[in-house]
């Protein structure tokens, strides 16, 4: 069953998005994608200093094992992370 990590962090609303996104493209994304099981992810930020960020593992083990990868020093203050089974998943039909 496929399990998702949600974590979320401190933005700063007045950075750069087009900064902001380099670094995600550069070392977040391809990070992320590299970890066992990865399916999918998406990142958000509510434009007040939070971002989220949903990633979709193949299992509830690769899921809680990208954690610490996921959170480590260097990055953004951390604000909550957990770990969900995905119950119901659905997508707009073409």
């Amino acid at each position: 069953m496929a399990h998702a990590v949600v974590i979320r962090v401190e933005v700063d609303p007045g950075s750069d998005p087009g900064h902001r996104h380099s670094i995600l493209n550069t070392y977040v994304i391809p990070e992320a994608m590299a970890l066992p099981g990865f399916q999918k992810g998406t990142w958000m930020n509510d434009g007040a200093g939070t971002g989220t960020c949903v990633l979709v593992f193949d299992s509830e083990l690769h899921a809680r094992s990208a954690v610490t990868p996921m959170t480590r020093d260097g990055g953004p203050q951390v604000l909550d992370v957990g770990v969900y089974e995905i119950e119901i998943e659905v997508e707009a039909s073409p």
